[in-house]
């Protein structure tokens, strides 16, 4: 076996397995350049090493926070000059919690709104006279 062959430890099944991701969004991360196969077979596999699944994962945890790629990628390229300051990336975080909160807040009003909606609709009745539709095709 050849020395890169080596480095190529992982199929794209085992990536699915191994992160719980699907072979589209893997295929995703790599069309926008996340992460790249360490090579392709000649059976026209790609191969890739732990570097990219360590990516993934990181991408995967990154999603789970509701980052964007945009911020992933940010913090990728942060990540590639590991002497500079990690103030970057508390900057990173600290906007993107600002978004969080902004977004809770919003998800607040929307729970309030729904709450007094669901109160239109104290009996009950037909579609026809269904306070909430009614409301909701309101024009005021």
């Amino acid at each position: 076996m050849s020395q890169s062959h080596l480095a190529a430890e992982y199929l794209m099944k085992d990536l699915v397995q191994k992160t719980g991701l699907s072979a589209d969004t893997i295929r995703f991360y790599e069309k926008k350049d996340l992460i790249q196969p360490t090579l392709r077979g000649e059976n026209n596999y790609r191969y890739y090493n732990s570097h990219a699944l360590r990516r993934l994962v990181f991408i995967k945890r990154c999603r789970a926070l509701d980052m964007t790629l945009k911020e992933i990628q940010a913090l990728i390229e942060l990540e590639q000059n590991p002497k500079q300051d990690c103030c970057a990336v508390n900057d990173l975080i600290e906007e993107h919690l600002m978004h969080v909160q902004n977004r809770i807040a919003e998800l607040q009003k929307f729970q309030i709104q729904l709450q007094q909606l669901r109160q239109t609709c104290t009996a009950q009745s037909t579609i026809d006279d269904c306070q909430i539709l009614k409301q909701l095709e309101s024009l005021d």
